[in-house]
């Protein structure tokens, strides 16, 4: 669960804030409902990897990351994480994803849905299972629950545990598998914020490796890219560990497309799509980002995650149970 935090004051809101432009982990962090917690029956480790693990063949694998299954223990076991399937956030992006794959999907769009964690969990499983076309999700979720952990990495955690996507068979890659890389918005929220000396920071950063490249993307007939966040009344602009690759992307003749889950709740057929791209065209501009700043890495303690990795606090009986795995430096 999360930990208390040094908060900042209103006047740092007033000024910060709210001068800055608004990515989705600004959003996340100060909007968001706190689940709460329920018993769950866990699969075993091997089992829930083998759920989500892409094909070897498939050309997206290598962008996956399994790191936060690592934390699930070797045997099924119950134990007690936050209820994300009562989220509104993660209703709304399961219903949204359902939709959209039933309409079909265009065979030159990468997605990237940059929700909290558990709802883009939500978006990429019911699309997986609902599109006519295969579809190859990428969870990018690099970091390690901890009891003391500064941000809810137990809810995408159990979004992972409990639900599962539809893969692609191992041929897909010649089929043309639909891309669909799930983010985290928490992974760089509270940015402005000083955590204290018992809070693991379990932040992290998606770097211009963990997304395809320009050649990539070429190679594999890419020429858009959706974006979706959750709402875009609370986010403007991508977020900055993106910023970079989305540069390069727009650059390079990529068109990329700003959404929310208001528009992808609503029928899309796919033949629409290309009016989408021209009513939701996202211009990237050059700008400064957080990520520039010595005070955010500062107050991150000299990096994030720490130096070791923590236990997985799932709990069991009152108790802690240690996973093994990577741990969550990321980036």
């Amino acid at each position: 669960m999360r930990s208390t935090l040094l908060l900042p004051p209103l006047a740092m809101l007033a000024s910060g804030c709210v001068m800055r432009p608004w990515t989705p982990s600004v959003s996340v962090a100060y909007w968001s409902a706190t689940p709460d917690v329920h018993d769950v029956d866990l699969p075993a480790r091997e089992d829930a990897l083998r759920r989500w693990q892409l094909p070897p063949a498939d050309p997206w694998a290598n962008y996956a990351k399994y790191t936060l299954l690592t934390a699930l223990d070797e045997s099924p076991r119950r134990a007690e994480l936050p209820d994300v399937g009562a989220l509104d956030d993660v209703q709304r992006a399961f219903a949204a994803g359902e939709r959209i794959g039933s309409q079909g999907l265009p065979p030159d769009t990468l997605w990237l849905v940059d929700c909290r964690g558990a709802a883009s969990v939500a978006f990429g499983v019911a699309l997986s299972r609902s599109a006519r076309e295969p579809v190859s999700v990428v969870p990018t979720f690099n970091n390690w629950p901890a009891e003391d952990e500064l941000i809810p990495a137990e809810e995408t955690l159990a979004a992972l545990a409990t639900m599962s996507p539809r893969l692609p068979g191992a041929d897909a890659g010649a089929a043309g598998a639909r891309p669909v890389f799930l983010l985290d918005a928490w992974r760089l929220a509270y940015r402005f914020d000083q955590p204290d000396d018992d809070t693991y920071d379990n932040r992290y950063i998606l770097s211009s490796t963990d997304l395809p490249d320009v050649a990539t993307l070429h190679a594999r007939g890419i020429r858009r890219v959706v974006y979706v966040v959750t709402s875009l009344d609370d986010s403007n602009v991508e977020e900055d560990d993106l910023h970079p690759t989305f540069l390069d992307w727009q650059l390079a003749g990529i068109e990329i497309a700003m959404v929310d889950l208001d528009l992808l709740e609503r029928p899309i057929p796919l033949e629409r799509w290309d009016g989408v791209f021209v009513e939701r065209t996202f211009l990237v501009q050059p700008r400064v980002t957080i990520l520039e700043s010595p005070g955010f890495y500062v107050r991150s303690r000299g990096g994030f995650g720490g130096m070791h990795a923590r236990p997985s606090p799932i709990r069991v009986g009152g108790g802690w149970a240690s996973g093994r795995g990577a741990h969550g430096g990321g980036g």
